[in-house]
């Protein structure tokens, strides 16, 4: 029985390996920008897509599923370091959210920036934003999009913000909500200046424009330059990029 389901398996990714081709693009001096694959029928990004930089590191990548990315995706800066990893489902950011800030070195470790959550597209749940030498700025709580509170650490002193529902004759809805600010004093005082780094900003649009050129030479077959269709062999298990729970980067 188990050779039985190990054929059927093996079958099925081969049929999905005839279904897609692989696309690589190039820049001038022949190096390697985009690499990934596009569905034959419908001519849309599937499976791993990767873009690299001048230098030959990568800077982004994200699984795509019909077009859409699906699971995690990166952003890496010019030293190779992760600044930016989303969790999406079905092209809509849905899961952990992590944004760090710029590396000093190729050497430095990543420091993170933000640390927070999205459902359907809008931020849900706990958010924390972090000076860069780890100290807490901000811890924020979020619904549907919309911040509900925020505890902030300045110097001596801790500041709360929250959203209060009050009623509203004037409003459809009968309410509206009013932000409340108060502090109060904080324990331990900040041995240092509160102090920011530099974060790299989100790309808008997240598809890189190699990633563009790609698709939109695979929709004109003569101008595009897809690799020859051979035997995709058996890929090799490789170490990916692991979260830990306080948003380390490391390989498992």
């Amino acid at each position: 029985m188990k050779k039985i389901l190990s054929v059927l398996v093996l079958l099925l990714g081969f049929t999905t390996l005839q279904a897609q081709e692989k696309y690589m693009e190039h820049d001038a001096d022949g190096k390697l920008r985009v690499s990934g694959f596009i569905d034959k029928k419908t001519k849309k990004q599937v499976g791993h897509w990767v873009t690299y930089g001048q230098n030959g590191l990568k800077t982004s990548e994200a699984d795509y599923v019909n077009g859409e990315k699906d699971g995690r995706a990166y952003e890496y800066d010019s030293f190779g370091h992760v600044t930016l990893v989303e969790t999406y489902r079905n092209g809509i950011l849905d899961g952990l959210f992590l944004q760090y800030y710029d590396s000093e070195s190729k050497n430095a470790q990543p420091k993170l920036y933000v640390r927070s959550f999205y459902r359907d597209g809008q931020k849900e749940g706990s958010e924390i934003v972090y000076e860069v030498n780890g100290a807490i700025l901000h811890k924020r709580r979020y619904k549907a999009g919309l911040m509900m509170t925020d505890t902030s650490y300045v110097g001596n002193k801790v500041y709360y913000t929250s959203l209060r529902k009050v009623s509203d004759p004037d409003s459809p809805d009968g309410y509206r909500y009013k932000e409340v600010v108060e502090s109060a004093p904080y324990g331990i005082a900040s041995s240092a200046p509160t102090h920011y780094g530099n974060v790299a900003p989100r790309r808008t649009p997240r598809t890189n424009k190699p990633v563009k050129a790609a698709l939109k030479r695979s929709a004109a077959p003569k101008k595009a330059t897809p690799a020859k269709a051979e035997p995709t062999p058996k890929p090799t298990k490789k170490d990916k990029l692991q979260v830990g729970a306080d948003g380390s980067i490391k390989l498992g």
